[in-house]
C-alpha cells in the first residue's frame, strides 16, 4: 500500500494516534516522577538533610539499626548526622571531637541572604509521636538519591499495556463479529449479516460482507425461481409429446399431426435452453481457467453481412413487424466469433419485438465506427423501469415475470449476451429511450486484445436479463 493511502486509512490513523497517546502520558508521568524525586532548592545541606530523612526515618525506634545506619552514611558520604527526639535526648550520632557540629540548636535552613548553608536542621517525625531534629554538617558527596527507574519502568508498561489491551480489544470484537456471520452464513443462516456501523477498513470489509451475502441470497431465490420455471417448462412440451404419442398408439394420426408443430415449438424452445445455458458454462469455464478450450472461434466478420442476415432472420420470425436496418456499406471487419455474435444480435431484436406491444412499431437496427463499433437496436416498446435497469444483465433476472408465453423466457438471453460482448472485449448497455422505447447499444473493439486473451467476465450483481 502506497504511504498516502496508508496514512488516510481510518485503522492506521486509529493505530497511530494510541501510539502518540502512549508516548505523551509516558513523558507526562516521567516529568512527573522526576519533579517529585527532587530536592527542594534550599542549599546543599538541606538537600542532604532531606534524603538522609528518608534513609534513617522507618529506623527510629530501633536505636541498634539506626545507629548503624547513621555511622554508614556518615562512613559513605562524611556527612556529620545527629538525631534528636521530640524529648531532646540523642537517639544516633556521628559527631565526634573536633568533627564539625551545627551545635545544639543547628543553623537556619537558609540564610537570610538565601546562600547555601553548610548545615542544615530539619523536623523529623517519630513514629510515637512528636517532632525531633535531625542535624546535618556538610563533609562529603551527598548521598545517592533514590533511582527513579522504579518508578518509570512499572508506569511505561503500566499505559502501554492498557493502551494496548484497549486496542486490541477495539479490533478483535468487530473481528469476532465479523468471524461469527461469516460462519453462520457458511453453515446455512442465509439471515447472517455483520452490521458494523464503523467507518474504518473493518467497517469497510463488514459492508462488502454483507453486500456479497445479499447477493448470494439474491442469486440463489433466482436460481430457485429459474428451477420451478425450467420445471415448468420441461413438463409443458413433456406432456404434449405423451399425449401424441397416446394418440398415435390410439392410431389417430390426424390429431398427433396436429400436435406435431406445437412439440416442434417446445422443442426448439427447450435446445434454446440449454444451449444458452452451456454457452454461459463454457464463457465462464474458459474466462477462469487458462487450460480450458477457447469459448471464442474467432475469424474476420463482415459486419454488414451479419446485420443483413439477422435482418432477414427476424422478417422470416417476425413477418408482421416492421424493421429498418441502417449501416454504412465500407463498416470494417472486425475479428470475432460469428455465431456467439449472431446470438446477441438476434437476442436483442427478439427482445426489442416482445416488449414492442403495437404490432406496427418498427424496430431500428444500425451500425456505426465511433472509435469502436457500436450495434445498437432501437424499440418502441414498454421500457425498462429504473429500478430494473441494474439488473437486467443479471443471471435469471426477468423484467416480465409473468413468464407467459409472448414474453416469456428464463432469464439468459441478456446475460448471455454480456458474456459475450465481454469475452470479445466490449461492452453492452441498456437504456430507457425519451417517449418510451429502451436502446440497446454494443460496443465492439475493431481489433484484438493485444493479449489475445479474452477479458474476464464480470460479477453477476448489476448485470440483466429481460
Amino acid at each position: 500500500m502506497a504511504l498516502p493511502a496508508l496514512l488516510r486509512s481510518p485503522l492506521t490513523r486509529r493505530i497511530y494516534l494510541v501510539g502518540l497517546a502512549q508516548m505523551v502520558v509516558i513523558a507526562a508521568g516521567f516529568l512527573t516522577i522526576l519533579v517529585l524525586n527532587q530536592p527542594e532548592p534550599r542549599g546543599p545541606a538541606h538537600g542532604h538533610a532531606r534524603l538522609v530523612r528518608r534513609l534513617v526515618g522507618p529506623l527510629l525506634e530501633q536505636p541498634a539499626a539506626l545507629q548503624d545506619e547513621v555511622r554508614r552514611i556518615h562512613r559513605d558520604t562524611g556527612l556529620s548526622l545527629r538525631v534528636v527526639d521530640p524529648a531532646g535526648a540523642v537517639r544516633a550520632s556521628t559527631v565526634g571531637p573536633g568533627e564539625p557540629d551545627c551545635g545544639p540548636e543547628g543553623s537556619p535552613l537558609l540564610p537570610k541572604d538565601r546562600r547555601a548553608s553548610p548545615c542544615a536542621t530539619i523536623p523529623i517525625q517519630f513514629p510515637a509521636g512528636g517532632e525531633g531534629q535531625l542535624f546535618v554538617v556538610l563533609g562529603g558527596p551527598p548521598p545517592p538519591p533514590p533511582s527513579v527507574a522504579q518508578y518509570i519502568v512499572p508506569f511505561v508498561l503500566l499505559v502501554v499495556g492498557a493502551s494496548a489491551l484497549l486496542l486490541a480489544a477495539s479490533l478483535t470484537r468487530p473481528l469476532r463479529r465479523l468471524s461469527d456471520a461469516a460462519r453462520a452464513f457458511g453453515g446455512g443462516e442465509l439471515s447472517a449479516r455483520a452490521g458494523l456501523a464503523r467507518s474504518d477498513e473493518l467497517g469497510d470489509v463488514s459492508r462488502a460482507f454483507d453486500e456479497m451475502a445479499e447477493h448470494v441470497v439474491e442469486l440463489l431465490r433466482a436460481e430457485k425461481e429459474l428451477l420451478a420455471n425450467v420445471s415448468h417448462e420441461l413438463r409443458t412440451p413433456l406432456a404434449r409429446i405423451r399425449v401424441a404419442l397416446d394418440l398415435a398408439a390410439e392410431g389417430d394420426v390426424a390429431v398427433a399431426r396436429e400436435s406435431l408443430a406445437d412439440i416442434a415449438s417446445d422443442l426448439e424452445e427447450l435446445e434454446r435452453l440449454v444451449g444458452d445455458v452451456l454457452t454461459a458454462a463454457r464463457l465462464d469455464l474458459s474466462s477462469s481457467s487458462p487450460r480450458a478450450i477457447p469459448a471464442l472461434r474467432r475469424e474476420p466478420v463482415d459486419v454488414v453481412d451479419l446485420l443483413a442476415h439477422a435482418e432477414s432472420r427476424f422478417r422470416l420470425a417476425h413477418p408482421g413487424r416492421p424493421i429498418l436496418r441502417e449501416a454504412a456499406a465500407d463498416l470494417p471487419q472486425i475479428s470475432a466469433d460469428p455465431v456467439l455474435l449472431r446470438r446477441v444480435v438476434d437476442n436483442l431484436l427478439e427482445n426489442a419485438h416482445k416488449y414492442t406491444e403495437e404490432p406496427t412499431a418498427p424496430l431500428e437496427l444500425a451500425a456505426r465506427v465511433d472509435g469502436a463499433l457500436l450495434i445498437e437496436v432501437r424499440d418502441r416498446g414498454i421500457g425498462i423501469a429504473e429500478a430494473d435497469l441494474s439488473g437486467v444483465f443479471r443471471p435469471f433476472y426477468r423484467v416480465d415475470r409473468s413468464r407467459t408465453r409472448a414474453t416469456g423466457g428464463h432469464g439468459l438471453g441478456l446475460a448471455l449476451a454480456q458474456k459475450i460482448v465481454v469475452a470479445h472485449g466490449g461492452t453492452i448497455t441498456l437504456e430507457a429511450r425519451p417517449g418510451g422505447g429502451t436502446l440497446a447499444r454494443v460496443k465492439l473493439p475493431l481489433s484484438d486484445p493485444e493479449d489475445g486473451a479474452a477479458p474476464s467476465l464480470p460479477p453477476p450483481s448489476g448485470v440483466n436479463n429481460r
